[in-house]
């Protein structure tokens, strides 16, 4: 199974894409811990992209595509924005909260939540930037 949801990169539209997620997930019948690892982290992500992959004004989109894979759940979510990479202070657990910028938990939340986790920034500007990320269902 595959389906996936391409809508414009806006606050507004975080909503839409967890809906979409959840209609995926019971459609794939994953237990209610298993989409809450998985919704969350989408959110988490699309709340990102919003955020900091385009610039204020500036109009762009996000894709989310949701594959069944055996025993996997791939979500991959696509921007056009300016590229991420999560580096060491983006993951270290041991920083204190009150050092970290502000929302400065999510990548480390979305690693935590998910299996596995790649980045593939854009090489050109306005290239994709693809987020993958892997839950383990054990089917």
């Amino acid at each position: 199974m595959r389906d996936e949801l391409r809508v414009v990169a806006t606050i507004e539209n975080v909503p839409r894409i967890s809906d979409f997620v959840r209609d995926q997930g019971r459609r794939l019948r994953l237990t209610d811990d298993v989409l809450f690892d998985i919704d969350l982290a989408v959110e988490e992500a699309s709340t990102n992209i919003v955020r900091h992959a385009y610039e204020s004004g500036q109009a762009g989109d996000i894709q989310v595509r949701i594959e069944s894979l055996d025993d996997d759940i791939r979500i991959t979510l696509t921007d056009w924005g300016q590229p991420f990479e999560a580096d060491a202070a983006h993951l270290a657990e041991d920083v204190p909260v009150e050092v970290r910028a502000e929302g400065g938990m999510g990548v480390l939340l979305v690693h935590k939540l998910m299996d596995e986790v790649k980045r593939a920034p854009a090489s050109a500007p306005g290239g994709p930037n693809v987020l993958t990320m892997v839950k383990h269902i054990g089917r």
